[in-house]
């Protein structure tokens, strides 16, 4: 017999589950504290150099702005975890699972129906604080230009891939969970091909539902960028540009894709705003990328800590159902899965910063070693922190905790001073 104490235990009490989101709300706490009361501090970016093109001109319009989005970040988070607490502990989700039922018996459409139902009220519940985040801040601070009815169209396609890919991968998770004791390790199992897949396809198939994606249409730079790619060792290298100036104004490039899908990306708006030196060093960053096989090793340290996250799950999903009255795998379970994932994810956030900022970093020595562009490539930093009106010196709590990459603070003097090549000393990352 169950004793006094456990009798009086509220419905849905769960000491682990209940420490994790106390846990992520503290951390969400205390950052947003430290975002809103830390005042500015002198960066090496801010210290007036002798070449006043590598310095950044801090704005009270950038703090303004960089405090809103780290703020908006740790919001979100704990915005998005009250919504399936609350999905959760009011029963809706049942109540969705219930409507399903009524609609079929089979099991696995009905989890897709469930998932589909859970995930429309999410992204309800979720459009203000989205709307703000992503629409509202970009235009107060003259970062964007698309209409709100294009800037909806787009968040409507992602809903509908999302919904198309979710309801599917979800239900088969939902089927694993149910007959599978070990769920966890197989479920991480068969997450190592889906990544795979989507890596593969995502620039040929999601990508391009969003933008025009087409080859580098400047013939110089385009046989500059060739030259540096033969260079750097890379044979065949496609190099697209990519129409993001009717979403945004700020600038970027990346690499993505894996084996016959593996590309360069650049912005329209880097291509409008750089030098051909400014755009070769940044080019030969994303080179580094490609050569040290980042997408790869990124991909395995990913699955590395899913693995972990993916045990976790399960120990406390097991745990807590019975608190819920609810069955292994049941679909109105889903709030909770992904309440467990989205606490455990938050918290191990700042792992995966640093593993990016370490990367990023190194890909930044293959571009210096590549190119000895080292004044471009500072220039090129100024201008995307100035563009993007974001801190390039921000709180350590927050460069821990969420960047992914170095901040420009630390990127530019590294950029000026990084030049082995003077010394007689050998390269660190690039071998030619």
């Amino acid at each position: 017999m169950p004793s006094h104490a456990s009798r009086n235990k509220p419905r849905g009490y769960n000491p682990p589950m209940r420490k994790l989101l106390l846990a992520a709300l503290a951390v969400a706490a205390v950052a947003v504290v430290v975002t809103v009361v830390a005042q500015p501090k002198e960066s090496a970016a801010e210290k007036k150099p002798q070449d006043q093109r590598f310095e950044v001109r801090i704005t009270d319009e950038m703090i303004r702005h960089s405090r809103i989005r780290d703020v908006l970040y740790f919001v979100s988070t704990a915005w998005s975890m009250g919504v399936l607490a609350l999905l959760l502990f009011s029963g809706a989700s049942r109540k969705m699972r219930e409507k399903a039922e009524r609609m079929t018996k089979r099991p696995f459409l009905l989890a897709m129906i469930t998932i589909a139902m859970i995930m429309l009220v999410i992204t309800v519940l979720e459009l203000p604080l989205t709307v703000y985040s992503d629409y509202v801040v970009p235009h107060q601070f003259d970062l964007s230009d698309q209409s709100f009815g294009s800037w909806m169209v787009d968040g409507v396609k992602e809903l509908a891939i999302g919904l198309l890919i979710g309801t599917v991968l979800g239900a088969a998770a939902l089927l694993i969970i149910r007959k599978v004791r070990r769920w966890w390790l197989v479920l991480w199992l068969f997450s190592v091909p889906v990544i795979l897949f989507f890596a593969v396809i995502q620039p040929v198939v999601l990508d391009p539902v969003f933008n025009k994606f087409e080859p580098l249409q400047d013939v110089a730079l385009r046989q500059k960028l060739l030259d540096l790619a033969s260079r750097a060792g890379i044979e065949g290298t496609r190099v697209y540009q990519v129409d993001k100036s009717k979403q945004t104004k700020t600038m970027n490039a990346y690499v993505n894709g894996i084996g016959p899908t593996n590309r360069i990306v650049m912005w329209d708006t880097l291509l409008q705003k750089m030098t051909h030196d400014e755009v070769l060093a940044v080019m030969g960053h994303e080179m580094g990328h490609y050569v040290m096989n980042h997408m790869w090793k990124g991909l395995a340290f990913g699955l590395a800590v899913s693995f972990f996250v993916f045990f976790f799950v399960q120990q406390i999903y097991d745990r807590t159902l019975p608190r819920f009255s609810l069955e292994r795998g049941d679909p109105a379970s889903i709030p909770l899965l992904l309440l467990i994932g989205s606490v455990i994810g938050f918290l191990v956030t700042p792992i995966g910063a640093a593993y990016s900022r370490r990367i990023e970093h190194r890909a930044d020595m293959f571009a210096l070693e590549v190119t000895h562009l080292n004044e471009p490539m500072a220039i090129a930093f100024v201008k995307m922190a100035e563009d993007s009106k974001r801190d390039p010196s921000p709180h350590p709590f927050i460069e821990y905790w969420r960047y992914s990459h170095p901040p420009i603070a630390k990127r530019i003097p590294f950029a000026l001073s990084y030049r082995p090549w003077e010394k007689g000393e050998p390269n660190q990352v690039w071998k030619p």
